[in-house]
């Protein structure tokens, strides 16, 4: 299997959830993935445990400013990590993730999304012989990403912020069977094409592959 960099904060959020890849969790709708999510946020910020502070830093509105310590020490109420989940997912806010009603994840693209994720080149290419549409296929999650767009590490659910090393032969693979790299998801405003995530990200400089990753992603378009 490919070598994956994650950051020590991915790590963390892998460790607060590590039901995220079972069936039963995909199985949930997108509401109540993000409430059982917001649960245990909220619990592990009461307790002090700062595995959520990529959830809390990142996504909560009134972390904007402050230092680690003084949001650790704020009240977060159920609401506010409702609110904060359903930013990580690219949503506008809870009310908008509620609206959903039973609306769920398209298991098919999660499973390739893993895969890619994993580095697993034979499998996500064996995916898409068997579903072409993949390639071109959106996230059901708020930010509407393609596959490609999670390649830049940014902007999306936090424990998928990872970057498998061979990404770049990843990108070249979606990108030959279609991918768009001029493809724009709704993160940070709206807008985001691959390249301009990626280009943004820590995560592939850290993994020593950000110049390689931003050429085939034409960050510099």
């Amino acid at each position: 299997m490919t070598d994956v960099y994650i950051s020590p904060e991915v790590a963390e959020v892998e460790a607060l959830h590590p039901y995220l890849a079972e069936a039963a969790f995909r199985a949930l709708s997108i509401q109540d993935q993000i409430v059982k999510q917001a649960q245990i946020v909220q619990k592990a910020h009461a307790a002090g445990d700062r595995r959520c502070r990529m959830h809390v830093m990142s996504w909560w509105p009134n972390a904007r400013g402050k230092t680690l310590d003084d949001v650790m020490a704020a009240r977060l109420t159920r609401e506010d990590a409702l609110q904060s989940m359903s930013r990580e997912y690219g949503f506008h806010d809870w009310e908008e993730v509620a609206a959903m009603g039973d609306a769920a994840p398209v298991l098919s693209f999660e499973q390739a999304l893993d895969d890619m994720l994993a580095g697993d080149i034979a499998q996500l290419r064996a995916q898409l012989e068997r579903a072409p549409q993949l390639a071109t296929a959106r996230s059901a999650y708020g930010h509407r990403s393609t596959l490609l767009h999670y390649l830049g590490a940014n902007g999306v659910e936090s424990h998928r912020q990872k970057i498998p090393l061979n990404a770049v032969a990843l990108a070249r693979l979606l990108i030959d069977r279609g991918a768009d790299i001029h493809a724009e998801a709704n993160m940070y405003g709206g807008g985001q094409t691959a390249g301009a995530l990626a280009s943004t990200s820590a995560h592939p400089h850290r993994a020593g592959i950000s110049d390689a990753l931003n050429r085939i992603l034409g960050a510099a378009d």
